[in-house]
């Protein structure tokens, strides 16, 4: 296995120029087309590929971390319906045998 230098490894906030060039006739060597820069010099049809597939992955996490906030959500939900429920439940049931228990007067 090779040993990266850390410095040359690219950081999310750096500026990366994506270049594109029209495919070459002959095989393209990757070292070579890279130059000194360390960037390689990719076709439209593969930074189109890799645009694709940097967003489906970014959709999928997306798509599961919604789905997870909005289970946990549910339950909380659920809870507080419930405490509502268990804490006015005991008034209205006293209440209405109250209504509907008293003597009446005739």
């Amino acid at each position: 296995m090779n040993a990266t230098d850390p410095a040359d490894l690219p950081i999310l906030t750096d500026v990366v120029e994506l270049h594109t060039l029209e495919p070459p006739a002959e095989p393209r060597d990757e070292t070579a087309a890279s130059g000194s820069s360390g960037i390689v010099i990719h076709s439209p049809e593969e930074l189109a590929a890799l645009q694709a597939d940097l967003v489906g992955r970014a959709l999928n996490l997306t798509d599961e971390l919604l789905h997870n906030a909005a289970r946990e959500i549910e339950g909380v939900m659920f809870e507080r319906v419930l405490d509502r429920l268990r804490a006015a439940l005991p008034d209205i049931v006293a209440s209405a045998l109250r209504e509907h228990l008293e003597p009446r007067e005739r």
